[in-house]
This record gives C-alpha cells, sequence and structure tokens, in this order.
C-alpha cells in the first residue's frame, strides 16, 4: 500500500484528481441510470431527445477526462518514484 501522508505531501493535487474521478463516475452512473440506452451501443441514441443526445456526450468526454486521470496520477507516480518520495513497487523489476 502506498504511504498517504508523503504521498500527499508531495503531490497534494492528487485529492482534487481522485474528488473529480470519483464525481466522474457519479455522473456516468447517474446518466446510465437516467439514461439506459447509454449502456446499450445498438441503441439509436443520435435519434433521441435531446437531453439523450446531451447525455451520450457528457459520458463520453466523463470516461476520457477519467482516462486521462489516471495516466496523470500514474505520471505523478512515476515521478515520485524516480525522485524517491515514494518507496519502488518490486513489481518494477530489478533497480538497475
Amino acid at each position: 500500500m502506498t504511504p498517504v501522508r508523503p504521498l500527499l505531501r508531495a503531490a497534494p493535487e492528487l485529492v482534487v484528481v481522485d474528488l473529480v474521478d470519483n464525481a466522474l463516475a457519479a455522473l456516468v452512473l447517474a446518466l446510465t441510470l437516467e439514461h439506459p440506452s447509454l449502456e446499450s451501443p445498438d441503441d439509436p441514441w443520435t435519434s433521441g431527445p435531446p437531453t439523450l443526445r446531451r447525455a451520450h456526450r457528457l459520458v463520453r468526454a466523463a470516461l476520457r477526462l477519467r482516462l486521462d486521470l489516471d495516466v496523470y496520477r500514474l505520471a505523478v507516480d512515476r515521478a515520485l518514484r524516480i525522485h524517491h518520495v515514494l518507496p519502488r513497487d518490486p513489481s518494477d523489476g530489478p533497480p538497475f
């Protein structure tokens, strides 16, 4: 498990990144509950009401942003490990 205090001391923005990620997950869940056809790629969401079309765009944007947040978290983790702020992950292989 990653030590939380050193991580947050070195990269406090990760608190907000996690909050945004969780908020986006909640948004995607709420939109798919409101518009179940968003879960089925075969449904013609383009011919639905304007709210469905906007929901589809929001879900796509939220999923893209969540992927970007994951990439950012990985980049921060990698940078902190290189600078020895966090302990090395043994699964990274030998240190040489």
